[in-house]
């Protein structure tokens, strides 16, 4: 299953003018990375099908379908003369109950009535001449040129881990993630002092952070091969 987020449109998510895309933050030393980019293979092993199913060729072609021309362009505009229209020049584009709904409905709220895809995940190839969400908009490809080379040059996809360090990463992940983020905010808006950082690495040691490393290295090192 593929997708990509780079950005997001304040105004055709919330219909919100006035806002412009901001480049990558430039640390205290010079060190300028926009890191909030995920991989284009958004999830592994996310279509299952159990013994229950009766049909599961069926439900394979069902699948396979979603991954062709036909079933991507259904997929991600709808229904052509209620959700999308052909331009012209054969382009695709969404009509005018999405891009302005006259209830005023975001794009998003509009175009849940013919597509499943916001908020949800899919066994799809985003092409770019389908996907028209608020990530395709001009707002968002201006905003994405902004820090586009500020971008790490390598982005990893989701880890497989062994049975055993899944159980492990499980009880890590928890404990340090809500640790490293209560702290960030704290950080930020001053509730914490730098001068606590000592601190704060010494309690990220103690929640087994070196192990925590150990894995993710782990499998790093099993993903490059």
């Amino acid at each position: 299953m593929y997708g990509a987020t780079i950005t997001t449109s304040p105004y055709t998510l919330m219909n919100q003018t006035g806002y412009i895309g901001a480049s990558a933050l430039k640390g205290p030393h010079g060190d300028q990375l926009y890191s909030a980019v995920g991989s284009p293979l958004a999830a592994l092993g996310a279509f299952v099908i159990t013994d229950k199913n009766k049909s599961p060729e069926a439900t394979v072609r069902w699948m396979d379908y979603l991954y062709g021309e036909e079933g991507s362009k259904m997929f991600f505009m709808g229904f052509e003369g209620k959700s999308y229209e052909k331009t012209a020049s054969g382009e695709l584009q969404y009509t005018k109950e999405i891009t302005a709904n006259p209830n005023g409905l975001t794009l998003e709220q509009a175009l849940v009535k013919y597509v499943v895809w916001p908020g949800g995940g899919y066994p799809n190839m985003v092409q770019q001449k389908f996907f028209k969400g608020a990530e395709s908009q001009p707002e968002s490809i201006q905003a994405a040129e902004k820090f586009k080379k500020y971008m790490p040059e390598e982005v990893w996809p989701t880890f497989n881990y062994t049975a055993e360090e899944s159980t492990k990463m499980s009880a890590l992940t928890a404990d340090i993630n809500t640790y490293v983020t209560e702290m960030a905010a704290k950080f930020v808006s001053g509730k914490a002092s730098f001068s606590e950082w000592d601190n704060y690495v010494a309690t990220l040691k103690k929640m087994r952070l070196d192990e925590y490393m150990q894995i993710y290295q782990a499998a790093y090192d099993r993903y490059k091969k």
